[in-house]
């Protein structure tokens, strides 16, 4: 997409998205451009994909509260501000259910035809079939009090009863569960970290080695994984991750063309839990030498 340095080069936010969340979301976007970082500059150094700050910043899907945190790390900006935006705008997503119907008179705007048409159509009600259903009704109540009693009383319960039944029966499955993220552990292993939902990481170790190439272990609390990133200084490299709970993964660059985009990752290794984590770095053949390094050392 490329640097988007001017505010009207944003696309409109939906109207129809809550007031506190179009506060956020342009909040986001200005901390965005005083970065001067382009949408893939930010996935980078944030190691959340580049599809995911595109819906964040356009108001297609609400941003989680680890993204604001890792554009605030990003871009040397307070968190305390943004996240108390954050917090209301989370607050008012979650209120939209009970939003003003779509139907009603806008603020200015004259009710007197509306009032006079709903007059009209509350006319047409009380003199069609419904009134003389409720006249109808109302005349059985008078006549036998204690059998349409009982007769209601049995229609609840054959409603009632086998709702209450459904609503059990899914609130023990596991529709009731929180909604796992997209990988876990093993099931993370060898995937890459810039296209899965395992949006907060932590970096646990960082260190920069000999020839100047800085290398970073991250880790995923609620995926249990983990992984390298690195920004190397030359071509030809070889970075590997170990852990006790998945096999090595690795990332070879055999050119310097390789590493035109800055960063570098690995793939990504089950880990349950920092421990036992371990990086290792290979120079290209004219450097000889590995440098290893612990997480939790």
């Amino acid at each position: 997409m490329g640097h988007l340095h001017r505010e009207s080069q944003w696309r409109p936010l939906p109207q129809t998205l809550p007031a506190a969340y179009r506060d956020l979301v342009n909040f986001l976007r200005h901390i965005k451009d005083r970065s001067s970082l382009s949408l893939t500059e930010l996935s980078q150094k944030t190691a959340i994909s580049t599809s995911s700050w595109e819906r964040y910043l356009n108001g297609k899907q609400f941003p989680p509260r680890q993204a604001v945190q890792a554009m605030c790390r990003t871009a040397h900006e307070s968190e305390a501000d943004t996240l108390a935006l954050w917090e209301r705008a989370d607050a008012a997503w979650n209120r939209r259910g009970s939003t003003v119907p779509a139907g009603d008179p806008q603020p200015g705007q004259s009710t007197a035809h509306r009032d006079d048409a709903s007059s009209g159509r509350a006319s047409k009600a009380v003199s069609g079939p419904g009134h003389r259903a409720l006249l109808a009704a109302s005349a059985l109540v008078s006549a036998r009090p204690w059998a349409t009693a009982f007769g209601v009383l049995v229609l609840c319960t054959a409603m009632v009863v086998p709702a209450a039944i459904i609503h059990a029966s899914y609130g023990s499955g596991p529709a009731a569960a929180a909604r796992p993220p997209i990988c876990r552990l093993g099931s993370c292993d060898g995937r890459d970290p810039l296209t899965t939902a395992c949006e907060d990481p932590v970096t646990v170790r960082s260190d920069t080695v000999a020839d100047g190439t800085r290398l970073e272990i991250r880790f995923s609390p609620s995926c249990r994984t983990a992984w390298i990133r690195s920004w190397p200084t030359h071509g030809g490299f070889r970075i590997d991750v170990t852990s006790p709970d998945g096999p090595p993964q690795a990332v070879t660059a055999p050119t310097a063309a390789s590493t035109a985009g800055g960063m570098v990752t690995t793939p990504m290794i089950a880990a349950a839990h920092v421990s036992g984590l371990r990086c290792c770095y290979y120079p290209s053949a004219g450097r000889p030498g590995r440098e290893c390094f612990n997480a939790a050392s």
